[in-house]
């Protein structure tokens, strides 16, 4: 991974921090047509400039000679990680 990777993580784990309260935040201001709209508007911002950083990555590694691995058991042994990850600690 490269600084432009780790950055662009460091981006999506930036949203995702706030993502819930954000979300709660729109759901209870609806009414208020201004704010709800600034709202919308400042995540659907983020969320597609973020989105398009992240495509315009894929399209540079997409333009790379492939590895040595076929990306599709690469991908299962990442998701395989996470999961562990995700798993609480085992107390024995």
């Amino acid at each position: 991974m490269n600084e432009t990777d780790a950055a662009l993580l460091n981006r999506v784990r930036r949203l995702h921090r706030t993502l819930t309260q954000r979300t709660v935040l729109l759901t209870h201001v609806r009414s208020e047509v201004d704010v709800y709209a600034e709202g919308l508007r400042d995540l659907g911002g983020e969320l597609h400039r973020l989105g398009a950083d992240l495509l315009a990555r894929v399209a540079e590694l997409d333009a790379q000679p492939p590895g040595d691995m076929d990306p599709s058991p690469r991908i299962a042994a990442l998701a395989g990680r996470l999961v562990t990850l995700s798993q609480p600690p085992y107390d024995g």
